[in-house]
């Protein structure tokens, strides 16, 4: 009886710490550090589980979270296990991630009469209806949002100029001479874009802060069916070497990106060369065998530019890692050889790593598709990321993307550098 009445406690438990909304729990872990750096309603930082300086996001209003060191999630009871080091899949660990984000422990053993077990079990039917109901009100919102946020980004793009300053920035970034720069006919030059970043504690409306405007060269990200569903800004500073790009500070001198991507980018890809427009879509060249994708735009132009480019090949950006690789089985993930991190209690834990295997019954919204009738792919790795995590993400890239029975390679650059690094370099004679 003991047993029984424990189990239908914890399962009110859990029901209770499904309902909590990820704002509410993030006062119980140890994500304080985040308020440090808040960019359009997201927490950006370290993250207590697999160290850096910014690898943990999280945006508190869509609900949503990500770190590179794992898939992410839209909850906070994984968000939870995330940074605390542990394993939902077995059962000790959840209920632990659950006490933490309610902020209370886990249920033990009781007694309880006919009244106590009925009421108990009403509280439960009445907090799962509330859930379900809170999670459709959630995924209503989130769509309107990512709606509204594809719109905005689609226009961003559509309104910046054929010709302008990202033409030279490219040039001098990837160390060449503008007409001797592979056309990619999809870039773009915002000549006025403002960097928002933070909030105003003095201003009512939350409304972000301008901390400037200057020029940006803007990319959009485009879904398998040629739709634009986002963009992609890279702010420019000619002035500014090796990288052109502007140096951004807040308030308390930390380092911001000069990159930004606005809309929709898991399952979409930066076009930039052997794509053509129709009747508003923008679609691979099918006539093209081979396939060149990237994280960054610089780095595959830069390949690009080395082969030529090659009249046979497609060549594209995925945006940033997570999107190249795609998500991965949650329960082959890995610990570093090497990292650890300290957990609230002071326990050292392994620094976890995303899986090699690429996660089961993925969508096309999950990650960067292949264009259809591609045999030939290269994948460009970076040479500047950790290069366990980022090891392991090409391997999930390869398995991914050579599921449909295409050729699959891996180019790395040496370790330190990227490709467009290496252009600069050999110019110098190094």
């Amino acid at each position: 009886m003991v047993t029984a009445v424990r189990s239908s406690l914890r399962d009110l438990f859990v029901e209770e710490a499904r309902g909590v909304e990820m704002a509410a729990a993030l006062s119980n872990l140890p994500l304080s550090h985040l308020n440090d750096r808040i960019a359009r309603g997201e927490l950006i930082g370290a993250c207590p589980a697999c160290g850096g300086k910014d690898r943990l996001g999280v945006n508190p209003g869509k609900p949503a979270w990500v770190c590179r060191g794992s898939d992410g999630g839209r909850d906070a009871i994984g968000l939870a296990a995330h940074v605390l080091g542990l394993d939902v899949s077995r059962s000790g660990d959840f209920l632990e991630a659950c006490a933490a984000v309610l902020g209370r422990p886990v249920p033990g053993d009781t007694e309880e009469n006919d009244a106590e077990r009925r009421d108990r079990e009403a509280r439960i039917a009445e907090r799962k209806r509330q859930n379900e109901e809170a999670a459709a009100k959630r995924d209503r919102e989130a769509n309107d949002f990512r709606a509204a946020e594809q719109s905005r980004a689609r226009g961003k793009w559509l309104h910046a100029k054929l010709d302008g300053l990202h033409v030279t920035y490219l040039a001098r970034r990837l160390d060449c001479y503008a007409h001797e720069l592979p056309v990619a006919p999809l870039l773009r030059t915002s000549p006025a874009e403002t960097y928002w970043y933070g909030k105003d504690d003095r201003d009512p409306r939350s409304v972000p802060v301008e901390l400037f405007t200057r020029p940006a060269m803007v990319a959009p990200f485009v879904a398998p069916s040629g739709h634009v569903i986002g963009c992609h800004l890279t702010w420019i500073d000619l002035d500014r070497r090796p990288k052109f790009r502007p140096v951004i500070l807040d308030a308390k001198g930390e380092p911001l990106p000069s990159k930004k991507m606005r809309g929709t980018k898991k399952g979409g890809m930066i076009p930039l060369i052997g794509f053509y427009e129709l009747d508003g879509l923008i679609l691979p060249d099918p006539h093209r065998p081979r396939f060149v994708a990237g994280e960054g735009i610089e780095n595959t132009l830069a390949i690009a530019l080395a082969e030529g480019p090659r009249a046979d090949t497609i060549y594209a950006a995925a945006g940033d890692l997570g999107n190249l690789a795609g998500p991965a089985d949650a329960k082959r993930r890995f610990a570093h050889p090497t990292l650890k991190k300290a957990d609230k209690n002071g326990v050292m834990r392994p620094v976890w790593i995303a899986s090699s295997t690429p996660k089961l019954d993925q969508t096309l919204d999950d990650a960067l598709q292949a264009p259809a009738g591609v045999t030939d792919i290269l994948l460009l790795a970076d040479g500047d990321s950790e290069v366990h995590a980022t090891a392991s993400a090409m391997a999930r890239a390869r398995t991914r993307l050579g599921a449909g029975g295409a050729r699959v390679d891996v180019l790395w650059p040496p370790r330190g550098y990227d490709f467009a690094d290496l252009l600069a370099l050999s110019s110098l004679g190094q």
